[in-house]
C-alpha cells in the first residue's frame, strides 16, 4: 500500500513540478514527455514532507501520517462524489433527479459486431470463392488445437491449454 501511494505521489509530484516550472502564459509542449529536474523533484518532495510534518519537528509520526492519509482520503472521496454527481446529472436527461430505466439504457454502450461478414469471409475463405466451406471453417481452429497439443497425442490437457495461454 505504501509503495503504491509512494508511486502515485511521485507521479503527481512529477506532473505538478513540471507544471509549476512552466510559465503561466506558456502552453505545454504538444509532444514528448514532460521533464523535471532532480532538484525540482526533491523540492516538491520536501514540500510534501513539510505539509505532513504538522508539528515541524523534522520527522513524521504515526499521527501525522494518519492525519495526512485521512485528508487525502477525504479529498479523493469528495472528488469521486463530484464525479458521480456529474455523471448522474448527465444521465438524468429530463432533469427530475431520478434515473429511469430508459435514461439508464440510453447511456449504456451499444454492442456491435467487431467484424463485417466480408472480413470474416476474407479471413476464412482459403480458395477465394466467396463462401466458407466446412473444411475452411474447421481449418484454423484445428490448427490451433494441433499447436496446443504439445505431445501430439490428440488430447488437450488443462496443462497444455494453460501453456498455450501463457505464450
Amino acid at each position: 500500500m505504501i509503495t503504491r501511494l509512494s508511486l502515485l505521489a511521485a507521479g503527481i509530484v512529477i506532473a505538478s513540478a513540471a507544471a509549476a516550472a512552466q510559465p503561466a502564459n506558456e502552453a505545454p509542449a504538444a509532444k514528448g514527455p514532460q521533464q523535471v529536474t532532480k532538484a525540482e523533484f526533491a523540492k516538491t518532495i520536501d514540500g510534501r514532507f513539510a505539509a505532513v510534518d504538522t508539528n515541524k519537528d523534522g520527522s513524521l509520526t504515526k499521527a501525522e501520517i494518519a492525519a495526512a492519509q485521512a485528508r487525502t482520503l477525504q479529498q479523493a472521496q469528495a472528488m469521486e462524489a463530484q464525479r458521480i454527481e456529474a455523471e448522474f446529472k448527465r444521465l438524468d436527461t429530463n432533469k427530475d433527479n431520478q434515473l429511469s430505466l430508459a435514461e439508464f439504457k440510453a447511456a449504456a454502450p451499444t454492442m456491435k459486431s467487431s467484424e463485417t461478414p466480408e472480413k470474416v469471409i476474407e479471413g476464412l475463405d482459403a480458395n477465394k470463392d466467396g463462401k466458407i466451406s466446412a473444411a475452411e471453417y474447421r481449418a484454423q481452429p484445428l490448427a490451433n488445437f494441433d499447436k496446443a497439443d504439445a505431445n501430439h497425442d490428440g488430447i488437450l490437457t488443462a496443462a497444455e491449454v494453460a501453456a498455450t495461454r501463457r505464450k
